[in-house]
């Protein structure tokens, strides 16, 4: 049974596209800095998404009821308060 030793796919690659010795530094030197506080922006990402769907639904069906501007407008008003209350005692 003959083995044949495995190269590596990232020569194979090289040798085909004929990246440089240049270029070759720079690949293995790159280093990528992603964003680490994912956590923090999905929290703030779902809590603006939660914050704001319940007051425009609430004004949605308002209007759609033909309330009158001052109704909606204080009902939508009263429920950012509520909802913003109810967030801050751990709701």
């Amino acid at each position: 049974m003959l083995l044949l030793p495995l190269s590596n796919p990232l020569n194979q690659f090289n040798s085909i596209c004929g990246v440089g010795e240049s270029e070759k530094y720079l690949l293995n030197r790159h280093k990528e800095n992603h964003f680490t506080a994912g956590e923090i922006v999905c929290d703030i990402i779902i809590g603006v998404s939660d914050g704001l769907t319940v007051p425009f639904a609430l004004a949605a069906g308002l209007s759609g009821a033909n309330a009158s501007s001052s109704i909606i407008l204080n009902a939508g008003i009263a429920e950012v308060a509520a909802g913003a209350n109810s967030m801050g005692l751990g709701g």
